[in-house]
Parts: structure tokens; C-alpha cells; sequence
């Protein structure tokens, strides 16, 4: 049964409210990932005073050194799904068809670092039309500061509520229906409560419509599966503080590099008339001065050590690589070079480690938004089909040559078919699978009716 309007009106209010308090930290790291305001200004992120000199708080700006984008990036590029395997559809043409039409190769990018930059992603599957106007599942992509949904209870797998923005509107979903709301500017600002682009204006009704999913049509990524109660921080949360230290030194450093690189000499007792005074007194190499020697007194002060910056920022970088399992040498880390393909494996297990367990819990989604695009479609077999699978591609660090060659070494030992052996392909995508695939049927075939037609020869010849 569908909620009234003003029901649906109380309701969407209500889920925008729950979420005030998330919007905080959903902001915070949002920010994190970038190094300037929303007004374009700078954000100072070391302690600089208000009315320090242009120059320092240049030197300041100079030296922010963000590597959370890098992290994110590091392990977004690295889970890419190519394919689908499916026990009702060997094949799997129907739930991979809708992928293709929805141009997932590319938009599941956004998903992935979604919920690895906040722990939480969205995607929707609708009733929608493909092409000209054909008739099949429409999938949508949703930031977590632009969705919030509500579980009756943690490990359930569809929703009760969800509420997301969509263009100028804003979308409120349950089993049954989609509730569409839009925004009033003339009337009293009502708080969007999630992070939501600053719309203002006052929620207004616009439509019911049934979408006949018979489930709330959305789907939840999260960078891992944790038990009922423990939070959902994804990869960058984590690191906020390795990072700001990381800023903190380096603009210490570039202080220490600017204003103490070189020997500077004092003077305490004399003030040059001038500006060409001061400059000749700077430029020469001696001295000489009408003054009385007591009340005149030069020195010089040291160059300051900028080694030990250096290596404070190293060990920061360290612990910023360790605790992210990141590789060192994709942060600039000194001394690896030059080093075989084993060793850059070995380097990498730490990144391969987490990823295997992120792509875990992100397969699940996939699948499940692959499965309620069959339903949609009407594929009752593939939308039950919970032995499905989506097949990630291989980013793996290792010879190519010596990976075919224990591949080749497996399939001819096990009898394994070659269209199992060269889903371990490394760089193989899905539809260069298919390709492979059919070919290697294709070259199978004409060797058979080769063999037939050679084998009929000698026999029409014999009862000749």
C-alpha cells in the first residue's frame, strides 16, 4: 500500500533528519580528498596564524601534499569487473546485457570509490527503457551524501526506506513506490540533512509512482562487511591524521628550506639609512663601518638542518603506507629500483591482501544488483540464481609469460577446458573472453568436419 502525501512528506523529512549527524563526517571527507574551499580560497590545514606574513601562509599552501587521493585511486584502479558467471545462464547474456547497457564498465569507478572514500555507496535498479525506447532495468549510481537508506535490521539485503537526490529532485523509495519531491525556493529553507547540495526551499509533493520491484530497489556497497554495531569507516577515515602530519612537516620543512637554508649574518648596533645601504652591507664581502667598536656587534647564525624534515616526513610516509597497505614505492619511497617481478609482487601482497577482501564484500552488491536487473527483466531463473559470480580482472603484478605458462601447465595436467584456463588470463577482459572462447569453438569445429570429411573419403572410395 502506498503512503499518502503527506505521509511520504513526513517520512522523507524524517530520514533527512536521521542523517544530520553522518552529514558531518561525510563532509569532512569529502574536503579531505581535496586541497582548496568550495569558494576556491585555500584551506590552511597547519596551525598559521591569521595575520602571519603572504609568504608563509604561501609556503603553506606550497606545501600540502595529499596522498588520500592517491590511496583511493590505488585501489579503485585495481577492481574493475569484466565478466559474470552464471549457473542458470552459462553464458550469463541476460544480467550481462543490462551491465553493458548501463554503461557500467565505466560508472561502476564512482561506486567503488564511493565506498572506499566514505565506507558506503549506493546503486538503484528501476523499471526503465534502453535504445529506442525498449523496455528493460535501469541502474543509477548514488554518493552516500546523496543517499541514505534504513534497514530494519543490519544484515538484511533490501532496505525498508531509501531517500536520494536525483538532478533537482528529491526521490524517497519503498517496496511498492517511488515518491518524487521537489524544492519550493519561495518558501521557509528546510535542512537538507545529509550533505545534500544546498538546495533551500521547502519540500513539496509530485508524484507516486509504482516501480513493481517488490523490494525498496536499492543496493548497498560497502568496502567490507563488518558485524551489526561496528562502523563503516572505508580506507581514507583511517588515515586523516597520518596525513595532516605528513602537511605539518613538509611546510616545517619549507620554512626551515626558505628562511635557514644558508648562513645569515647579524648586526646589533647599526641600521643601514637606506634600501641601497642595506643592500650594498649584504652584498659585501667586508665590512667597514664608522662606528665604535663596542656598541657595534656582528655575527652570523648557522644553516639549519633540513635532513631531519626529510626524514621525518619519510617515516610518516611509512606509516601512512602501512597502515593504508599501500605499496611504498607508489608513494615516492626512496630506495626501490631496479627490481624483478617476483620482488614487486612481494612488495604488493599487502595492497593484494586488501583488495581481495574489498572486492569480496563489493561483489556481493554487484551480484545483487545484476540479480534484481533479471527480475526486472523478467529472467526468473537468473534472478534467483544466488551461485552467480562476477569475474574481476587481473591487476596482479607478476610475468606475464610465467603466468601462462603455469596456466597452460594446469590445464594440460587437470584437463581443464580452455575456456576455465583463460579466465586466469592476465588483461583478459570479458568480451576478449567471449571472443577467445568462440574461436577456439569455432577452429574445434572445423578440425572435426575436417576429420569427418577425410574419414568419408577412404570409406566412398572403398565401396566404390
Amino acid at each position: 500500500m502506498s503512503l499518502s502525501p503527506a505521509n511520504a512528506l513526513a517520512t522523507v523529512e524524517e530520514l533527512l533528519h536521521v542523517r544530520t549527524a553522518e552529514s558531518a563526517r561525510l563532509t569532512r571527507l569529502h574536503e579531505a580528498l581535496k586541497s582548496h574551499r568550495e569558494s576556491g580560497e585555500y584551506q590552511v590545514s597547519r596551525q598559521v596564524p591569521e595575520d602571519a606574513p603572504a609568504l608563509m601562509k604561501e609556503l603553506a599552501r606550497k606545501s600540502e601534499t595529499n596522498y588520500l587521493p592517491l590511496l583511493v585511486k590505488t585501489f579503485a584502479q585495481v577492481m574493475k569487473v569484466d565478466g559474470y558467471v552464471s549457473e542458470s545462464d552459462p553464458d550469463a547474456e541476460d544480467p550481462w546485457l543490462w551491465w553493458q547497457r548501463n554503461r557500467f564498465d565505466s560508472a561502476q569507478t564512482g561506486l567503488v570509490r564511493g565506498a572506499l572514500q566514505y565506507g558506503t555507496a549506493y546503486a538503484t535498479a528501476l523499471p526503465g527503457t534502453w535504445g529506442r525506447g525498449n523496455p528493460g532495468p535501469e541502474f543509477r549510481c548514488y554518493s552516500p551524501r546523496e543517499m541514505t537508506a534504513v534497514y530494519a535490521d543490519d544484515a538484511d539485503e533490501w532496505p525498508m526506506l531509501a531517500a536520494g537526490l536525483r538532478g533537482k529532485h528529491l526521490v524517497l523509495f519503498d517496496e511498492e513506490c517511488r515518491y518524487t519531491f521537489g524544492v519550493e525556493p519561495h518558501a521557509p529553507r528546510v535542512s537538507m540533512g545529509m550533505g545534500l547540495p544546498a538546495l533551500g526551499g521547502w519540500l513539496t509533493y509530485i508524484s507516486t509512482d509504482a516501480h513493481g520491484v517488490g523490494v525498496c530497489p536499492v543496493v548497498r556497497y560497502r568496502d567490507r562487511n563488518l558485524l551489526a554495531g561496528e562502523e563503516q569507516m572505508g580506507i581514507v577515515e583511517p588515515l586523516l591524521t597520518i596525513s595532516e602530519r605528513i602537511n605539518e612537516t613538509t611546510f616545517q620543512m619549507m620554512v626551515a628550506q626558505y628562511f635557514q637554508a644558508f648562513k645569515q649574518r647579524y648586526l646589533i648596533g647599526w641600521v643601514p639609512k637606506s634600501e641601497q645601504e642595506e643592500l650594498k652591507a649584504g652584498a659585501a664581502i667586508m665590512w667597514y663601518l664608522d662606528k665604535d667598536p663596542a656598541e657595534v656587534k656582528i655575527g652570523e647564525l648557522e644553516a639549519a638542518q633540513v635532513t631531519p624534515y626529510i626524514e621525518a616526513r619519510a617515516s610518516a610516509i611509512r606509516d601512512f603506507a602501512a597502515i593504508g597497505q599501500i605499496p611504498a614505492q607508489s608513494l615516492g619511497v626512496d630506495g626501490i629500483s631496479n627490481i624483478s617481478d617476483a620482488t614487486l609482487a612481494g612488495l604488493e601482497a599487502a595492497k593484494n591482501r586488501e583488495s581481495g577482501e574489498i572486492q569480496t564484500s563489493l561483489g556481493e552488491s554487484h551480484e545483487q544488483l545484476l540479480r534484481l536487473g533479471a527480475w526486472i527483466d523478467g529472467n526468473m531463473a537468473a534472478a534467483d540464481d544466488y551461485t552467480s559470480e562476477v569475474r574481476w580482472r587481473d591487476y596482479e603484478a607478476r610475468s606475464f609469460a610465467q603466468t601462462v605458462d603455469g596456466i597452460v601447465k594446469l590445464a594440460q595436467g587437470l584437463g581443464l577446458p580452455a575456456e576455465i584456463a583463460l579466465e586466469d588470463v592476465p588483461g583478459f577482459t570479458g568480451q576478449k573472453l567471449d571472443r577467445a572462447v568462440s574461436a577456439i569453438k569455432m577452429q574445434e569445429g572445423r578440425r572435426t568436419l575436417a576429420a569427418l570429411v577425410g574419414d568419408a573419403g577412404p570409406a566412398a572410395a572403398s565401396g566404390a
